[in-house]
Formats: C-alpha cells, sequence, structure tokens
C-alpha cells in the first residue's frame, strides 16, 4: 500500500512540475473563424495586459494546423501608429524569471513582400518600454524581438545596455524563412550574472540552432528581469520607404513561454 501511494504522489509531483514549465500558452483553437476581438484575444490568452489590434488581426482557418491568427499588414501602412496603421500589438506579462524560452510558428504568406524590414514577437524585460530609440543604457531593461529583413532575412533586433547603434544590435540568423511555409521559431534568453557579459540569446529555426550568442550583458544584475511577451508585428522603421507595395500577411500559431528547453520532436 506505501508502494502505491509513493508512486502516486511521485506521479502527481512529475505531473505538477510538468504542467509548471509552460508560463504562457496562446493559440486559437477554440475561436470563432473570424475578425479577433479584444475580448476574444483576452479569453484566448488568459487575460491581457494591453491590446491593439488595429482591425488587423483574424482567425482563419489553414489547411495545415487549422485555426490561427492571421495579421494584415495594409499596402503603404507603416507602424503600429504613424503611417496606415501597420499589423497588430499586444502584451502579456509574464511571472519575472532571468530565464524563458518563447516558441511559435509563423507563415509568411506567398508573394509577400518583406520591403525593407518589420518587427515580429518576441520576450522584453519592461512591455515596450526599450524599443523605438530608447537605449537602456543604465541596465534597467532590454528587448528581443524579432525583425525580417530583406528578402526574408531574419535577425533578433536587440535593445541591450551595451548596444552601440541607436536603434538597436541585429544578431543576424543564418537562414532565410521563405513564403508559403510554416516555420517554428524558438528563442531563449537567459539574464547575464553579477554584471557581467555572460548573458544568453539563442534561436533556433525548425529545431536547428542559428544563433548562439554567450556574451552578453543585458542588463545589470538585479534589473530587467524578462518580465513580457511582446507581440508585436508591423512595417518599418517608420518612414513611408518601408512600406509594403500591396496588402501583406503573416500567419501565427502555438504561442508558448515556458522555463524549459521545448521538445522540438513534437
Amino acid at each position: 500500500m506505501k508502494n502505491i501511494i509513493l508512486s502516486a504522489f511521485i506521479f502527481a509531483s512529475v505531473a505538477i512540475s510538468a504542467q509548471n514549465k509552460t508560463e504562457f500558452k496562446l493559440d486559437f483553437k477554440n475561436t470563432d473563424v473570424s475578425q479577433l476581438t479584444d475580448d476574444a484575444l483576452k479569453k484566448e490568452g488568459n487575460g491581457m495586459d494591453w491590446i491593439y489590434l488595429n482591425n488587423n488581426a483574424s482567425v482563419i482557418e489553414d489547411a495545415e494546423r487549422g485555426k490561427v491568427l492571421k495579421i494584415k499588414y495594409p499596402k503603404g501602412s507603416v507602424g503600429p501608429n504613424t503611417i496606415g496603421f501597420s499589423g497588430s500589438q499586444f502584451i502579456k506579462k509574464l511571472t519575472p524569471s532571468n530565464e524563458y524560452y518563447l516558441d511559435y510558428y509563423l507563415k509568411f504568406e506567398e508573394g509577400f513582400d518583406f520591403s525593407k524590414g518589420g518587427k515580429l514577437p518576441g520576450l522584453t524585460s519592461g512591455g515596450s518600454t526599450f524599443t523605438g530609440g530608447h537605449h537602456p543604457e543604465n541596465g534597467e531593461g532590454w528587448s528581443a524581438r524579432y525583425m525580417w529583413v530583406k528578402e526574408g532575412k531574419m535577425v533578433v533586433y536587440l535593445y541591450f545596455m551595451d548596444m552601440t547603434d541607436k536603434y538597436g544590435e541585429s544578431v543576424h540568423f543564418n537562414t532565410t524563412l521563405v513564403p508559403g511555409k510554416w516555420y517554428r521559431i524558438t528563442q531563449r534568453v537567459k539574464l547575464n550574472e553579477n554584471n557581467l557579459k555572460n548573458g544568453i540569446l539563442q534561436v533556433w529555426v525548425d529545431g536547428k540552432q542559428v544563433i548562439d550568442r554567450q556574451n552578453l550583458r543585458l542588463g545589470l544584475w538585479g534589473k530587467g528581469m524578462i518580465d513580457t511577451f511582446y507581440f508585436s508585428t508591423f512595417y518599418g522603421g517608420a518612414s513611408a520607404d518601408w512600406a509594403p507595395s500591396k496588402d501583406t500577411f503573416i500567419d501565427f500559431d502555438k504561442f508558448r513561454v515556458t522555463t524549459d528547453k521545448p521538445d522540438f520532436s513534437k
């Protein structure tokens, strides 16, 4: 009898531990196929801290993945609130931690106009604070959004205390994303310790590592905890020459923020 009780306890403990590895998840399997509303997003994401969809977000049925999120980037639009209201944004606060993985799927539509580039979701400290030219030189925060650039090349658009460029440092993938194909992109951020340059930024595409930086001083020790999933996607830059020449679309699916590395075999 004791062995049965012990086995049950171990099984329950393992189950709880595995469950606790997921900090945040978001998909749209239970959402109606239609334009996405703030209320529907809050329901799927178990609450949101800030939403700005710009009437550019909808849920569609994808032949490969079922219900997914589709974001529209209108012709001539740049930025989420500058020229033409490009893309969509929302913020989900996380339990502050010194390490998280962000895992999700995306697909650029066939014939996607990459133009000069645009922003994609990533992990941050301080929500949207350390973006848009705000250099966190006092070590109080950082941001690690993705960005597509010309011809489907990809970077992590990184703001951190040691950055040298005014508008963030571009950490390049060694791969190019092709329109019409689903990709799984996974980001790991681990904060530096004791004010040393030992912070980690790693990225995988479909389970293949494309970035491995382990020499970053993202902030000062005790400041700038990983505390936000920032869904931020739009063309730009801020000037009109970043805009798409036609309406374009990106599909997204299965967002997960976890404390442990995702299983790429699933």
